[in-house]
């Protein structure tokens, strides 16, 4: 769609290889499961001894199906078609002779320029036997919607989608098991915030296992077995939750001189490859911040790509700022944040952050909502700058965006207190915290007098006054 914007003839090949329809909004499928489960809630039938396990009904399948699928209708090709993109589905390859081409479906198309976003998708393990018993990935979940639910399920890996899959198939009814290398459940989260996820995991009916290893995966009789350790556990079904890897395979690119290895494909600083036709972008790169791909950065990227690959004119990516970018889980409750997270600035020895904490309890709309667990943590300096934050509770998705706002356009935490802000309203949470703040710099200026509050400016003042030196210098 970027390419057509700038009036460009486009040829879209979309891989056979994405044999689910919903490829394109695969990350979105937990998550429209989970809101039939957060609204059905039903009773857990846990079966004791030999007793058969409950039929699962296969209406959330359904619904997310039906969900993702008008999701997709959004960038269908025959809507694309209407925009001019010509999309073909099959799987092909570069050619270098006689002149660089791609051929697909017994033919040869060539272009000014070429661009590779073929994304990423899901790891396939090495675990002896699980091969042969057969297992999912997100790639496959769509495929219950015909056939049964399995009741018993392990998960294995720390990716997001395998906790937040967890949670949704324990409130639909199943047993699981989830089963992770490392010593928390979410690595790239600050402990006390993996912590308060893995309790309601846990109070949901999903048993965890901490830094395990699955050895083997046996089958018998139906039934598949996880063996790890001394302990082997039964079950009907495997969800493999391990990070997506680039895909780079069966195009040929080591043929046509591009390089990749197994982050995914090189690129310089104009998203161009090693060969000058041909361009990158978006997972396939293997760029990760804050330990989660990006749809903002993705799209950024396609937005640069397009433009060079089309343009004489080079411009460069530029990832600063990118790194203060807001990521979400969306578990129940959920878990966002922004920058700098609490762990970070606890382990930083910097004398001048100071910790902003609410809890949801406080909060008026919380309290008639009945959701008064979950709480908020925004890092500022002393000065006011806000540095990142984190939220775990409702709405937690939305309140982040507005610190990320905040963060980007450079604002004081002072500055948050002239927001209007509704009552009863989420948004108390982080007007709260902005008061507090406020009370602290009063509490501080009484405690330190007129004299320290003097000397507090003037080493500001030398500071900035350093710097500009050093900056002149350089």
């Amino acid at each position: 769609i970027e390419a057509v914007e700038l009036q460009a003839r486009v040829a879209l090949i979309l891989s056979s290889l994405f044999e689910d329809r919903h490829h394109f909004q695969r990350d979105l499928y937990p998550y429209a499961l989970a809101q039939i489960a957060t609204a059905q809630r039903p009773h857990r039938q846990i079966p004791t001894g030999g007793s058969p396990s409950p039929q699962l009904s296969n209406y959330p399948w359904r619904y997310a199906d039906a969900a993702t699928g008008r999701l997709e209708q959004q960038s269908s090709p025959a809507l694309l078609a209407a925009r001019g993109v010509d999309t073909i589905v099959g799987n092909g390859e570069f050619c270098l002779r006689p002149h660089l081409a791609f051929n697909i479906n017994h033919r040869t198309l060539r272009a000014r320029a070429y661009l590779i976003a073929t994304g990423a998708v899901a790891h396939y393990p090495l675990i002896p036997g699980i091969q042969e018993s057969g297992y999912l990935t997100i790639d496959r979940l769509s495929s219950l919607v015909d056939r049964p639910i399995p009741h018993r399920w392990a998960i294995i890996g720390s990716e997001t989608i395998g906790v937040e899959l967890a949670q949704t198939l324990a409130r639909l009814g199943c047993q699981v098991t989830l089963i992770v290398e490392t010593a928390q459940i979410l690595p790239y989260e600050d402990p006390d915030l993996a912590g308060q996820i893995q309790i309601q995991l846990e109070a949901d009916g999903v048993q965890i296992y901490l830094a395990t290893v699955v050895t083997n995966i046996s089958q018998d009789d139906g039934s598949k077995f996880a063996i790890f350790g001394d302990e082997s556990i039964e079950i009907d079904e495997i969800f493999v939750a391990l990070p997506d890897r680039p895909l780079v395979e069966s195009f040929n690119l080591s043929g046509v001189g591009v390089e990749y290895n197994d982050k995914g494909i090189s690129i310089d600083r104009y998203l161009g490859t090693s060969h000058r036709q041909i361009y990158a972008c978006g997972s396939v790169c293997g760029n990760v911040f804050g330990g989660y791909h990006s749809q903002h950065l993705e799209r950024y990227e396609a937005k640069i790509a397009v433009a060079n690959a089309l343009n004489k004119r080079q411009r460069k990516i530029d990832y600063s700022g990118y790194d203060r970018l807001p990521w979400a889980i969306y578990t129940d409750p959920p878990l966002a944040r922004v920058g700098m997270t609490s762990g970070a600035a606890t382990t930083s020895n910097r004398r001048d952050l100071i910790i902003l904490k609410q809890y949801f309890k406080t909060c008026p709309k919380a309290i008639l909502d009945n959701v008064t667990s979950g709480f908020s943590q925004i890092i500022v300096t002393r000065q006011g700058k806000i540095l990142g934050a984190e939220i775990i509770g409702q709405n937690a998705p939305e309140l982040i965006q507005i610190l990320a706002v905040a963060i980007q356009q450079q604002l004081k935490i002072s500055d948050l207190t002239n927001i209007p802000c509704l009552s009863p309203s989420y948004m108390e949470i982080i007007d709260r915290a902005a008061q507090e703040w406020q009370a602290h710099q009063r509490q501080r200026r009484h405690r330190t007098g007129w004299f320290a509050a003097m000397i507090d400016r003037l080493q500001q003042f030398l500071g900035s006054l350093v710097l500009s030196r050093l900056s002149w210098w350089k």
